[in-house]
């Protein structure tokens, strides 16, 4: 199950990526419907457009199909599909430090709840009219920061590069390392990189913000999911009728704890019987050898843990 998640989130990923690059190169107009695939597919942009200026584009209504699993399966959209997801979990699998340290800072704690308190402040500033969820939604946060400061200094980087080694030309002989940069680079500039540099006020403070969130993602495990993505937190609602529930053996599990810094719910089994993020806690559960069954029904866990 962990190999089939971990692929899932690579395609979504990928194919966010390259939605990405389509509608940066040839503009929104040219691409198609799947420009605006993963705005359209977001419940929280569907929620707070809907009560900010009520009404709705047709595409947007694809969201509904996320909530709908999402009542049935928990929060599977978080551990299997949202490309911000996928970056800062495999940011926060670089983390080091001493094993108690990280079931130390894996275990939940109330400061989980801050991303409800950011949601309902969303909700209700939508209901005036005033649209701040884009700041937060993890879908637009990302192309946010790929649009003003990632890919513009990746191009900047890659011209720079490039341009250095077509003018120094090392080589040994006529064995030149221009023989192969030059193809690479004619590649990127035809399918990557832009026609003309790119430049964004405000780029610079994209580009720290998100930084600053992938440092606190190797802190604390999935930092951004677990205590600010909003949402997650009204995925988390819309999961308390999941029927989706592990259960824990008593019998089977030595209590080590060996599976808290894996755990994307950040609940045990024992202390509640609800997984959140639907199987993501597979990981969890082959990181630390613990016995865990899938069944259905059981009784709703606070969404907030």
């Amino acid at each position: 199950m962990v190999s089939i998640r971990r692929v899932s989130q690579i395609f979504f990923l990928t194919l966010f990526l390259v939605l990405f690059l389509m509608t940066t190169l040839v503009g929104e107009n040219s691409t198609g419907p799947l420009a605006t695939f993963f705005m359209d597919i977001d419940p929280l942009v569907l929620v707070t457009t809907f009560l900010a200026s009520h009404s709705i584009q047709p595409g947007m209504l694809l969201a509904l199909i996320v909530i709908a699993l999402t009542l049935l399966l928990g929060r599977f959209f978080c551990s299997w599909v949202c490309p911000l997801g996928t970056v800062f979990n495999a940011v926060s699998a670089l983390r080091g430090g001493k094993l108690a340290e990280k079931i130390r800072t894996g275990s939940w704690n109330r400061w989980q709840k801050g991303k409800y308190l950011l949601l309902i402040g969303l909700l209700a500033a939508a209901l005036t009219g005033l649209h701040l969820a884009g700041i937060f939604d993890p879908i637009p946060l990302l192309y946010r920061t790929m649009a003003t400061s990632i890919y513009p200094a990746f191009a900047w980087g890659a011209d720079q590069l490039f341009t250095w080694l077509y003018l120094a030309d090392p080589g040994i002989g006529p064995l030149r390392v221009t023989l192969i940069s030059e193809p690479i680079y004619s590649l990127l500039r035809t399918y990557v990189l832009p026609i003309e540099p790119l430049a964004y006020e405000g780029g610079v403070l994209v580009g720290f913000f998100f930084a600053l969130l992938a440092v606190l993602a190797l802190v604390r495990f999935r930092f951004w999911c677990r205590y600010i993505c909003p949402l997650g937190a009204l995925l988390g609602w819309c999961a308390k009728t999941s029927r989706i529930e592990l259960r824990n053996d008593p019998e089977l599990c030595g209590d080590c704890n060996l599976c808290v810094p894996y755990c994307h719910g950040t609940r045990t089994c024992r202390e509640n019987g609800r997984e959140r993020n639907a199987s993501s806690a597979s990981t969890a559960a082959s990181s630390a050898r613990r016995a865990r069954s899938v069944s259905s029904g059981g009784v709703s866990a606070d969404p907030g843990r």
